[in-house]
C-alpha cells in the first residue's frame, strides 16, 4: 500500500460535539480530575509503557512515532512513520521548519497531531470507565474525554520566576482520579519517556569539548533533562533545571510582551515575518527595528530540553509548543491583517519566501493533502476547523472574532502590561531628571502619528544580539548582566544560539551610562563561562593574544532603542514606537577567552 493511498490525517478532535479549551496543565490538573486523570493514562498508552493499556489503534499514533517527526531517528523508523504519516524524501531529513514563515504555522499542525492521538484514546478509556464505575457517574468519564484537550504550560506565567516549572512535570508519579471516586498513583508520563523498541539505530553521543560532559544518546534508554553526564544517570537534575530557567524567567516574560508591541501601520508580511521566526529573511541591515520573535522566545525556552535532534521525545516538549501555539492565537487575534502572504515587498521589489518549499509536512488533512499555513490559521476564511481554543486571557477569546479595531488595540496593551512592558507606569516610576539626557523625537516628526504625543525624555532600550549557530559546536548562550552595585551584578537575559531577538529592554538608565552598566558572558548549556566582555567606550581593551577566535565571537552585540508615544485622548490604547535608532555596538573592548576552545 502507498503512502499516498494510506495516510494518517490530522484532524483534531472532530466529532466530540464542540471547541474546547486547551487549559493550563496546572488548571487541569487541580479543576479537572477526570479530565486529568483521562490525560494522564491516554499519554501512558500511546507512550506504550509496560503497565499501560494496549488501545493504541495507528501505529503512526504512537509517541514514538509522533516524537520522530521532529528530528531522529532518520532511518527505518522514519520510513515507517512515512508510510502512515506522509511520503517522506530520500535525502530523511528532519521534518521540523524552524527559522522560517512557517515556524509556528507547522508546530500548531504537530500539536494538534499528539492532542488527536491522546484524547482518541481516553475517549476509550472514558467508555471502559463508564461500563465499570458506579450509576453516580454515568456519564462522567464520556463527557470528560470529549472535552479533553492537549493542556499548555505558560513558561512565561506571573507565577515562573519563582516557582519555575511545576511538579507535574518532572515528578515521576503523579495522583489521579480513578473510577469510584477513589485515588491512585501511577507513572507520570510527562517526567521522561522510554523508546520502544530499543535506542534507534542512528541516535549518537554529543560531547561538549569544552566540560568533557557527554549526553549519551546512544546509550540512554530514556529522555533525561539536564542528566549528570554518564551511561546510566539516576534521573533529571532537577535543582540545576529550575535554577537556570527562574533566572532568566523575568527576561522571558518582558520578551513575550514585546511581541505584542507591533504596530498598526506596518507591512503584513514583514511584520509577520519578524514576529514568526528568529530568522527573519526580510530584515535589512539598516532596518534597526527589534521587537523579537515567538520563535526567539521560543529558543530559550528550549533550553529545557535536549539536543534539538531528540526533544520531540521529551514529553514536556509539547506542553512547551502548545504554549507557544497559544500564543500564536493571541497574536492572530490582535494581528488579524498581518500574514506571510507568498513573499514579502521592499523598495519596490518582490521577493518570495527562500525558506518554504512547498506545504508544511508531514500533516495531511482527510482528503489526504497536506496542511497549508493557512488552512492552520485561526479566524481566516481559509482555516480549517481544529475544535480546540484556549481560556479567556486579557479579554481576548481567540476563536471569537474581534468586533473592531479598537477592540483588539486595547487587548494589546492589556497582554503588554500583563507581561511587564508598561511604559507610561514605568516612567511614573523614576525620577524625571534619570531620563533628561534621552532624545525624543518632536510632536512634528513624521514617525510620530498625528494622534499621539511622545512620552517626554523616554526610550525603551533594547540588546540585539547575533550569535554564530555553530560557534562550538554544541549549545551556548548569550548571557547579559547589569552592574547592579559596586559588588554584585544582575542577570537581565539570556539569548540561545540562533537568535536575532531583544534581549531586554533598559530602564532606570541615561544614554551616557548604559553600555558600560553591562558585563556579557558566553556560557554553555551546563552554565560554565566560555568568554567574557566588559561594556562600554571606558572598557579595558582585551589584549590580542587573550580575545576570542573569529570562529566564535558574536556577529553582533549591539543596542537599538525606540521613543514611545502614547495616544493623545485615550490611555488606554497601546503604545506606538517609533523613532528607533542604533546605537552601536556594547563590547567595543572586546571578548576575552576564558576557555581554551575560545582562543585562536
Amino acid at each position: 500500500m502507498s503512502s499516498v493511498e494510506y495516510h494518517y490525517p490530522v484532524i483534531g478532535r472532530k466529532g466530540t460535539g464542540g471547541i474546547f479549551d486547551r487549559l493550563p496543565i496546572q488548571t487541569l490538573e487541580k479543576d479537572h480530575p477526570y479530565q486529568f486523570a483521562l490525560f494522564i493514562l491516554a499519554f501512558n498508552a500511546i507512550q506504550q509503557r509496560s503497565d499501560a493499556p494496549h488501545v493504541v489503534k495507528e501505529p503512526a499514533a504512537t509517541f514514538m512515532e509522533i516524537a520522530s517527526i521532529h528530528g531522529k531517528p532518520l532511518c527505518d523508523r522514519l520510513l515507517q512513520v512515512s508510510r502512515h504519516t506522509s511520503s517522506r524524501s530520500v535525502d530523511l531529513k528532519p521534518f521540523f521548519s524552524h527559522g522560517a514563515v512557517v515556524f509556528p504555522t507547522w508546530h500548531r499542525s504537530y500539536v494538534m497531531l499528539i492532542e488527536q492521538s491522546i484524547e482518541n484514546v481516553a475517549e476509550q478509556l472514558a467508555h471502559v470507565n463508564e461500563a465499570d464505575t458506579n450509576p453516580d457517574e454515568n456519564g462522567v468519564w464520556i463527557k470528560a474525554a470529549k472535552e479533553l484537550r492537549f493542556p499548555y504550560w505558560d513558561w512565561a506565567g506571573k507565577d515562573v520566576p519563582e516557582n519555575g516549572l511545576p511538579p507535574v512535570l518532572y515528578e515521576e508519579k503523579v495522583e489521579i482520579m480513578a473510577t469510584g471516586g477513589k485515588k491512585q498513583i501511577v507513572d507520570n508520563p510527562l517526567s521522561f519517556f522510554s523508546y520502544v523498541g530499543g535506542i534507534p539505530a542512528d541516535f549518537s553521543d554529543e560531547k561538549d569539548d569544552l566540560t568533557g560532559q557527554v549526553a549519551y544518546f546512544s546509550k540512554w534508554r530514556r529522555t533525561y533533562r539536564y542528566a549528570y553526564s554518564t551511561p546510566d544517570p539516576e534521573g533529571t537534575h532537577i535543582y540545576l533545571l529550575q535554577k537556570m530557567f527562574k533566572a532568566g524567567a523575568k527576561n522571558l516574560r518582558l520578551r513575550v510582551a514585546h511581541l505584542f508591541t507591533f504596530n498598526d501601520d506596518e507591512n503584513s508580511a514583514i511584520a509577520w515575518d519578524e514576529f514568526s521566526n528568529h530568522t527573519a529573511e526580510s530584515k535589512r541591515d539598516t532596518d534597526f527595528v527589534n521587537r523579537g520573535s515567538l520563535e526567539g522566545v521560543h529558543d530559550t525556552v528550549h533550553l529545557l530540553l535536549s539536543h534539538p535532534d531528540y526533544a520531540g521525545f521529551d514529553p514536556i516538549f509539547f506542553l512547551l509548543h502548545s504554549n507557544v501555539d497559544r500564543l500564536l492565537a493571541l497574536w492572530e487575534w490582535c494581528y488579524t491583517e498581518y500574514w506571510m502572504g507568498s513573499g514579502y515587498e521592499d523598495d519596490g521589489g518582490q521577493y518570495p519566501w527562500t525558506q518554504v518549499h512547498g506545504p508544511p509536512q508531514p500533516f495531511r488533512t482527510e482528503q489526504g493533502n497536506y496542511w497549508t499555513s493557512s488552512q492552520a490559521r485561526f479566524l481566516h476564511e481559509q482555516s480549517y476547523p481544529k475544535y480546540y481554543s484556549f481560556p479567556e486571557f486579557e479579554g481576548i477569546k481567540v476563536d471569537q472574532t474581534a468586533m473592531t479595531s479598537q477592540e483588539r488595540a486595547l487587548a494589546r496593551k492589556r497582554m503588554q502590561a500583563y507581561y511587564d512592558f508598561d511604559p507610561q507606569i514605568k516612567v511614573t516610576q523614576v525620577a524625571s531628571h534619570t531620563w533628561k539626557h534621552l532624545p525624543v523625537p518632536n510632536k512634528e516628526n513624521t514617525a510620530v502619528p498625528n494622534d499621539h504625543t511622545v512620552i517626554p525624555h523616554y526610550r525603551t532600550f533594547i540588546v540585539h544580539v547575533k550569535l554564530l549557530e555553530h560557534a562550538y559546536n554544541h549549545s551556548y548562550s548569550f548571557q547579559l548582566y547589569h552592574r547592579g552595585n559596586a559588588h554584585s551584578t544582575q542577570l537581565v537575559g539570556t539569548v540561545a544560539r540562533p537568535d536575532h531577538s531583544p534581549c531586554k529592554a533598559i530602564r532606570d538608565l541615561t544614554l551616557a551610562h548604559i553600555k558600560g552598566e553591562f558585563v556579557g558572558r558566553l556560557v554553555d548549556a551546563a552554565g560554565l563561562e566560555l568568554a567574557v566582555a566588559e561594556g562600554g567606550l571606558q572598557a579595558t581593551q582585551v589584549p590580542r593574544h587573550c580575545t576570542t577566535s573569529r570562529t566564535v565571537t558574536p556577529v553582533e552585540i549591539s543596542l537599538v532603542s525606540a521613543a514611545v508615544a502614547e495616544h493623545v485622548e485615550d490611555k488606554d490604547r497601546p503604545v506606538y514606537l517609533c523613532d528607533w535608532q542604533h546605537h552601536g555596538d556594547i563590547f567595543n573592548g572586546g571578548w576575552l577567552a576564558t576557555h581554551k576552545d575560545s582562543v585562536h
